[in-house]
């Protein structure tokens, strides 16, 4: 068994293509070994372990085959039937299959198949040395890593996140021959760039983990050792300071998590230092001294226990200089005209209240054809109000106001230096202009949720707004034709619809969506360039489309979540508790038997809709013993079926519909329902119809998928 080290050493790659590329650098390393017959598929997983900083990726394997086994390999040529004639003599066909593959006619063999019979043979092959197969396997596996971007440099035409600069590729003691774009592979690593620039020479590929380290080579190569030690440093650091990583909200730890996960990627050894700047600067709202720390200096913010922010942070720098205070003032410099930036547009912008700034949405398109964004506000701000009316009116009035400050903060120069703190800027202004809090927090929230992963604003006045902020977008976008296609959606009309669906069904809201769409278009009239029924139309099914994501997300099967749109989407509370009543109900032995019934029931009206009577049939014209039978099973259970399903008790309603599976079953069994007689035919459609509209306003049940 032998040993491999093959590391691509470059320039600094970018942060966030660090972790993917040694991801994809095993598995990779794992099909390709596994297909050239040097490790099997057992041996895959453990023996293939990949490496990476900034500057290098590596994949070590051990237990790896010295040489190929000899394999053979079954090669088809044309079918039987092509191959020979009625006489069973070989044809042109055969003759020149035989001929390419440079073997005799009595070689050729007969090979089943799915899709018939063909001649072929096997052919032997033996098994080559490991280093011949991985002189040429190394080079397919660089060319075949990918990249969010990749480069070309000098006259190489080879891809690649960054410029390389060596290719260390050992089998035990001996190099795998390859060159790629000018470098030729050999025996030499590197330390890091200014700590340990000189050549590492690897005498055994075993050597590559004990000559790499910290302390060797000032580097450490094994991503998930270099992410603990930056942790643990930095809380060290943070300890020292006489504090803590910012942790207050959910928001706040999820940017931890994030910036210590790119952190790891920007160093090949973390070496921390701690910084501070004047106290002064805390007047800044805490999510600008974030920001600045986050976004534009990767620095980690300190609070103390209580949660208060301390004018203190963490720098994860990739050199350990001798004198780190040095650093450390540098870093301090570079914060402080940030601070000093956001203070000045502090002053400036609390100078006037925030409502004030409404008026300077006049001066700011939202989009050419939708009007301005101070238009927009008051179109959302009166969806607002509608939406408050259907959920909570004693909560109008602070709906109203918290959608007319939603937008003001866009046009402060706090918000122009720091886009992604639209919202939250809006929010701090607000306290302290001595807006309502549940309004100014509104502000904040009407944004959440900016992903898929994000939670929904907790409180109701912010998903309120929230809400009617979307549907204005996505009613007037598709109103001008701007809806999204398959392969683009440039305003994130996708993402809206799901967070109006996952508003109303987590915060469990009883509102029309009908409703809300009527009101959003009529706020557009002006706008609309087309007729309002027909965009509903299409809003409705773009929303349908949303929620059969959403509800496969929580394990319904696509047919039931087709099954329950169909029937109706309006309520999407009820929609959602439909589509997880029908998912259990589908999951019970008898179920199939059912829906099988219930489904030839539907088939019948929709095919025989002319037909169909709108009243319920007489019992007058009941002639066999199957018809009567259903119709009593049928008046035993609707008044409670309709009670449950009132209720939302939809599970319980399908249940009870099960005891209508017998008497379904008989009248098919028993009854003609297309009888010659008119009356008669049609009484008995009536009354088809009439056990279908009590089931049909859960699902529509010839959709599902019966096993």
């Amino acid at each position: 068994m032998a040993e491999l080290i093959f590391e691509i050493g470059c320039e600094e790659m970018p942060a966030r293509f660090v972790k993917p590329a040694i991801e994809q650098m095993a598995e990779l390393a794992r099909v390709k070994l596994v297909e050239a017959r040097l490790l099997t598929a057992g041996q895959a997983e453990a023996a293939v372990r990949s490496y990476g900083t900034p500057r290098r990726l590596a994949v070590v394997v051990k237990g790896l085959s010295g040489k190929q086994p000899d394999a053979q390999e079954q090669v088809l040529g044309p079918p039987f039937k092509a191959a020979y004639d009625d006489n069973g003599n070989p044809t042109k066909a055969a003759l020149g299959f035989a001929a390419s593959q440079g073997i005799e006619i009595s070689q050729l063999q007969v090979i089943p198949g799915d899709k018939g019979a063909r001649v072929g043979y096997l052919k032997g092959s033996k098994g080559r040395p490991a280093r011949e197969v991985l002189s040429e396997l190394l080079p397919e596996l660089t060319q075949a890593l990918h990249f969010p971007k990749a480069m070309r440099w000098g006259s190489e035409k080879l891809r690649f996140a960054r410029p390389i600069h060596w290719l260390l590729a050992l089998l035990d003691d001996r190099v795998i021959p390859f060159e790629l774009a000018g470098i030729k592979s050999g025996y030499q690593s590197y330390g890091h760039r200014f700590l340990a620039p000189e050549a590492i020479v690897l005498e055994l590929a075993g050597e590559y983990l004990e000559q790499l380290t910290p302390e060797l080579a000032f580097v450490e190569v094994d991503r998930a050792k270099r992410k603990a030690r930056v942790e643990r440093e930095v809380l060290a650091e943070a300890k020292a300071a006489g504090g803590r990583l910012i942790q207050s909200t959910f928001e706040e730890k999820e940017l931890i998590a994030g910036l210590l996960e790119e952190v790891t990627d920007l160093v090949e050894l973390p070496a921390p230092c701690r910084g501070s700047f004047e106290p002064e600067y805390l007047e800044v709202p805490r999510p600008v001294i974030v920001t600045a720390m986050r976004e534009h200096q990767r620095y980690f913010p300190l609070e103390d226990e209580s949660g208060r922010l301390l004018p203190a942070f963490i720098a994860v720098n990739n050199t350990r200089a001798k004198d780190m205070a040095v650093v450390a003032q540098g870093h301090e410099r570079v914060l402080r005209a940030r601070l000093a930036d956001a203070r000045f547009f502090l002053r400036e912008d609390t100078k006037r209240p925030l409502i004030s700034r409404l008026e300077d949405l006049k001066n700011v398109t939202y989009h050419a054809k939708l009007g301005t964004s101070f238009e927009k506000v008051e179109r959302f701000a009166a969806l607002a109000a509608g939406l408050a009316e259907m959920v909570a009116p004693e909560l109008k009035e602070q709906v109203i106001r918290a959608a007319r400050l939603a937008k003001c903060d866009l046009v402060t120069g706090m918000v122009g230096e720091f886009p992604s703190l639209q919202g939250q800027v809006g929010e701090d202004y607000a306290r302290r202009d001595g807006e309502d809090p549940a309004a100014a927090q509104a502000i904040r929230e009407h944004y959440k949720p900016a992903s898929a992963y994000d939670s929904i604003p907790e409180g109701l006045i912010g998903a309120l707004v929230g809400m009617a902020d979307r549907l204005d977008s996505i009613c007037g976008l598709f109103g001008i034709g701007q809806s999204p296609t398959g392969a683009a959606d440039p305003y994130a009309l996708r993402r809206a619809a799901i967070a109006i669906i996952r508003i109303v069904t987590e915060k469990g809201l009883r509102l029309s969506l009908g409703a809300a769409l009527d009101m959003a278009l009529a706020g557009l009239a002006p706008w609309l360039g087309r007729p309002a029924g027909e965009v509903k139309a299409e809003v409705l099914e773009f929303f349908a489309g949303r929620a059969s994501g959403l509800l496969a997300d929580q394990g319904v099967p696509t047919d039931v979540a087709e099954a329950v749109l169909a029937a109706g989407l309006d309520d999407l509370v009820a929609m959602r508790a439909r589509a997880l009543a029908l998912a259990d109900m589908k999951k019970m032995p008898d179920f199939a038997a059912l829906a099988s019934g219930l489904k030839r029931v539907m088939n019948i009206l929709r095919k025989e809709a002319a037909q169909v009577p709108e009243g319920p049939p007489s019992e007058a014209l009941f002639q066999e013993a199957a018809e009567r039978e259903l119709f009593t099973a049928f008046q035993a259970l609707e008044s409670e079926a309709q009670a449950r399903f009132a209720a939302g008790e939809y599970l319980a309603f399908l249940q009870g519909l099960s005891a209508l599976k017998a008497p379904v079953d008989k009248f098919f069994d028993d009854v003609m329902v297309m009888a010659e007689d008119e009356a008669l035919r049609r009484n008995r459609l009536a009354l088809l119809n009439k056990v279908a509209s009590l089931f049909s306003q859960l699902a529509q049940f010839t959709l599902l998928q019966l096993a």
